[in-house]
């Protein structure tokens, strides 16, 4: 019996191997969506991805019999830890198979490596930061991951907490049918009314996203999202270079339709980001590749989308709770509808978020997706 070796990730051979861990894991799941290869090398690649700048990071392979049986990816966000006074490290991209054995072996590598550089407190999975994939999955398996939404097998949660992990965060995703949403009138007609009220009395004007002018746009959406959200959890201030790199990949897909923004005195107050499910068309790309056929069916299949996915909503501190957030709501609803969308999901949410969870539930949104945020003391 051979035993397990690990190997750190260094070559483009390892590289190539740490890719390919989820195809081989998950080929018979018919539920899993594939991400691109040459978007994941992208992610991962510390010469492109403006997130390594102030960051380390490690990758390791697990595998048995010359064969990848799974794989960590480990990281130290030195902006974070400086900014809070925090000594946390993170890990994602975890990927393994149904065995304590060999999840122990990636988590304790990991670990080891975190306690070298001082760290204290090992927390995943989380695929660089919150805008990416997180937490781990704890039941709707039943449907597949929506756009930058994590997918795992059952087995993982199981795998964190016989490792000694506990929980540190919930993150929820809601599902939304467009037409319960628009037809609950009496809802329609009163977020309508203090809507109309919130742009009157405060000169608010409401309008989509300009491609044109995209880096304008994006600078404005980095600050709004750097003071909007700087309560919640998990958040780390985002460079305009991280959100052009984010922005990047979402403007391929975006429809503009479904972005909208609050201005007031020429400054964006508010912003809504939905962006449709193109993991409608990626589940059919098996292989993750793009050529030879790859494009064809991604082209092909995305005419079929019908999916949205609420990514962001935010409004300045100074803004709540005058009426603006109705605007949003109503104005995505409707827009979702016209644009002939059926279904959305809105996440994540953060269960600490009264307020979002109230206004979902009473548009008839359900809570069909739970991702838990594992810690563990090192």
């Amino acid at each position: 019996r051979k035993k397990m070796e690990i190997t750190e990730v260094k070559t483009r051979k390892n590289w190539g191997q740490f890719l390919q861990v989820p195809f081989d894991l998950y080929k018979n799941d018919p539920v899993w969506v594939p991400p691109l290869l040459s978007e994941q090398k992208t992610i991962l690649n510390p010469q492109k991805n403006p997130f390594f700048r102030h960051s380390i990071s490690k990758a390791w392979i697990i595998s048995k019999n010359n064969q990848p049986i799974g794989r960590i990816f480990g990281f130290i966000d030195t902006l974070k830890n400086s900014l809070e006074g925090a000594s946390e490290g993170f890990f994602g991209f975890f990927e393994c198979i149904d065995e304590q054995e060999v999840a122990d072996q990636l988590f304790g590598i990991c670990r080891d490596w975190l306690a070298q550089n001082g760290i204290r407190q090992m927390i995943g999975p989380m695929n660089l930061s919150i805008g990416n994939e997180c937490g781990v999955q704890l039941d709707g398996f039943e449907y597949p991951p929506v756009v930058q939404m994590n997918y795992n097998p059952k087995y993982y949660r199981s795998l964190f907490e016989k490792a000694g992990f506990s929980k540190v965060h919930d993150l929820y995703a809601y599902y939304l049918v467009a037409d319960d949403a628009k037809n609950n009138q009496q809802l329609m007609e009163k977020l309508e009314k203090i809507g109309r009220h919130a742009l009157e009395n405060q000169g608010i004007k409401f309008r989509s996203i300009n491609l044109k002018d995209f880096n304008r746009e994006l600078e404005q959406v980095r600050k709004l999202f750097n003071e909007s959200m700087n309560k919640n959890w998990g958040f780390v201030p985002a460079s305009f270079e991280e959100i052009e790199f984010m922005g990047k990949s979402l403007r391929q897909i975006a429809d503009t339709d479904l972005i909208f923004f609050a201005e007031a005195e020429g400054k964006i107050v508010g912003c809504s980001v939905s962006v449709p499910d193109i993991n409608q068309a990626l589940i059919h790309v098996r292989d993750g590749k793009l050529f030879p056929t790859g494009i064809f069916k991604l082209l092909y299949y995305s005419r079929k989308i019908d999916r949205i996915r609420l990514f962001f909503m935010g409004v300045l501190e100074e803004y709540r709770n005058k009426g603006l957030d109705a605007v949003f709501y109503y104005q995505t609803v409707l827009k979702v509808k016209e644009r002939g969308y059926i279904t959305g999901e809105c996440s994540w949410v953060s269960e600490d978020n009264k307020n979002l969870i109230k206004i979902l539930e009473r548009f008839g949104a359900t809570r069909y997706k739970t991702y838990r945020m594992y810690q563990k003391s090192i």
